[in-house]
């Protein structure tokens, strides 16, 4: 059972508490069925052949992980694939030294996924509520815009220097906040490099709200911090008031404003606001919820992770937002809000000292740090030239642990969806909820995506999906 463990230091993070405000009863979700994929070859939207199935070779080459891979222009899909476990994947994971599984479990468990399989998206599901928070604030919520201090729904953070925090601030990763981790030997306690690298080393908590509302302090500024590394890399450096700091408290604290400035959890609005909308049926989407009994459905949405759909539904929401927030003529999110998140790649860009402005990231959404190792070339060698695989900040891009994406080049409406093998270990009855959790282990359910969660949290098998390697092969692969 060591390797459920690994997933309780890995990349989440989030804590619990979770408020007091009734749900009321939702509106009644207005399915709309009458959009279907339309399965067409490259050539007929413009794309290359040859190209597209370079990039899709890479994508699902044995030995990347891949479970779903899609490439989509003009909201039709041009390619699309779909694998269990390869042979030299079952072999790596056997041969990991912190590795106990076996090849028959392997295969068991990860065996033939279909364009029905569930993936799960750890963090794309941040980008996930970003988007709900963008549909709410239209209809009048958060007094009507981000700029409205959290403290307004955090009571909690209104009587000290937290009270100056706004949502932005809480969207855009800026808060000032000391990012907190939870381990299982230490329990809560300020993160470390690694923790914070990983977005919060805390999913083992049965509660992940609580601290991340609680126990929190505005972090010094122009002092050094061991957890603030400038962008990822060196460090550590001085923390400076609005500088990027990757934490999954922020979004886990957003959905509790969420819940208290709406009267409804994100999951429940999200059923009648969002996925309903664009024909994903509200159970189809399986959002994940920490184990306490109190907050705000028998337990708090995991907003910064954990939701699972299929890689067609998680296509969906990328186009809605290629097309504008437009769907079947309905503005289901406001131009506005899609607008802004276009903007990021000027609005909000990462000026620390490792990504030194050639990445930004605001409103729980990337742009591509372009890279420069490119893809394989025709003899099967990395291509290595010193030159960017795709320009900075022309791609935008949802994105989780271990290689969860839905990249969107806007501007050629262009998407590219992937996502890693994934089984989650179904111990509980139909009824239950889906948790990440510390304890007991006969009520939990494991996210089990390969291959780093699926090795070890001391020892992960580090392999990631190079997503600029991707974009390479699509665009510049002759």
């Amino acid at each position: 059972m060591r390797f459920l463990v690994l997933l309780l230091f890995i990349f989440l993070s989030s804590c619990g508490g979770g408020g007091s405000t009734p749900t009321p009863t939702p509106d009644p979700p207005i399915q709309n069925p009458t959009f279907s994929w339309e399965v067409v070859t490259p050539e007929s939207q413009g794309l290359s052949a040859a190209k597209v199935n370079a990039a899709m070779n890479f994508a699902t080459e044995d030995g990347r992980y891949t479970q779903a891979a899609l490439i989509i222009k003009n909201g039709k899909i041009v390619a699309e694939q779909y694998r269990g476990m390869g042979t030299n994947e079952v072999t790596q994971l056997v041969d990991h030294a912190q590795t106990n599984w076996d090849s028959d479990t392997l295969n068991r468990v990860y065996g033939t996924r279909t364009k029905d399989s569930l993936v799960t998206s750890w963090s794309v599901a941040k980008s996930i509520t970003s988007i709900i928070f963008g549909i709410a604030l239209e209809q009048g919520y958060f007094s009507g815009s981000l700029e409205t201090t959290a403290a307004t729904y955090l009571t909690e953070w209104a009587g000290d220097s937290k009270n100056t925090i706004t949502i932005k601030n809480l969207l855009d990763m800026r808060s000032g906040l000391v990012p907190k981790c939870y381990f299982e030997e230490s329990g809560w306690t300020e993160c470390n490099a690694a923790g914070i690298q990983g977005g919060g080393g805390f999913v083992g908590s049965n509660d992940q709200l609580s601290e991340c509302i609680n126990n929190r302090s505005m972090a010094e500024t122009e002092s050094t911090h061991s957890w603030y590394q400038g962008g990822f890399a060196g460090g550590p450096y001085d923390f400076n008031k609005g500088d990027w700091v990757y934490q999954n408290c922020d979004t886990q604290v957003l959905g509790e404003i969420f819940f208290r400035a709406v009267g409804q959890d994100i999951k429940t609005f999200a059923d009648t606001h969002l996925f309903s909308k664009i024909g994903i049926a509200p159970g189809s989407a399986q959002w994940w919820r920490d184990n306490t009994t109190a907050g705000q459905a028998n337990g708090n949405y995991l907003t910064y992770c954990c939701l699972d759909m299929t890689a067609r539904d998680f296509a969906r929401i990328a186009l809605l937002l290629v097309n504008d927030g437009v769907w079947l003529g309905e503005q289901v999110i406001p131009l506005s809000y899609v607008q802004a998140i276009k903007n990021i790649t000027t609005s909000s860009v990462v000026t620390g000292d490792y990504y030194q402005g050639a990445m930004s990231y605001g409103l729980k959404f990337w742009s591509l740090y372009g890279g420069n190792v490119c893809g394989l070339d025709g003899a099967g060698n990395l291509q290595n030239n010193g030159e960017k695989c795709v320009a900075d900040n022309t791609i935008i891009t949802p994105q989780g642990f271990d290689g969860q994406y839905t990249s969107m080049d806007f501007q050629n409406k262009l998407i590219m969806v992937r996502f890693s093998l994934y089984h989650h270990a179904n111990t509980l009855q139909a009824t239950e909820k889906k948790m990440v959790a510390a304890s007991p282990p006969a009520l939990i359910n494991y996210i089990l995506s390969a291959p780093r969660v699926a090795t070890s949290s001391t020892s992960p098998l580090n392999v990631s999906f190079p997503q600029a390697s991707f974009w390479y092969m699509l665009n510049n692969n002759n």
